[in-house]
């Protein structure tokens, strides 16, 4: 049976909190870590989990973040993937646990 079409009252996007989001992102990489352990792989750069109705891509950055990004099925993943290291070169150094502790507070503050 094809998918539900999308409705005003469903959301776009995963379902549930952005907490939820970033619980997926840390397991997949916690898996990823781990499978990269067992093959003798090195470190894992980025991991990309490609769904039949959308995608997530989720890329390290040098102090053991990561950031994490859920896609459309028809966006192009290179270009994803392009721009999400070019964040994580200029600005994963800036976004120390504590900045993104702040923002997330601030987000709280606004709604």
């Amino acid at each position: 049976a094809p998918p539900p079409a999308p409705t005003a009252a469903r959301p776009h996007g995963p379902r549930g909190s952005s907490a939820d989001l970033a619980t997926i992102v840390s397991g997949i990489s916690s898996l990823t870590v781990g499978a990269a352990r067992l093959m003798d792989g090195g470190t894992v750069k980025q991991t990309m989990v490609a769904m039949e109705e959308s995608s997530v891509l989720v890329m390290s950055i040098s102090d053991g973040s990561l950031l994490g990004v859920h896609a459309t099925p028809d966006c192009d993943m290179s270009v994803v993937a392009y721009h999400m290291a070019l964040f994580v070169g200029r600005a994963g150094h800036v976004l120390t646990p504590e900045l993104r502790s702040e923002l997330r507070k601030s987000l709280e503050s606004t709604r």
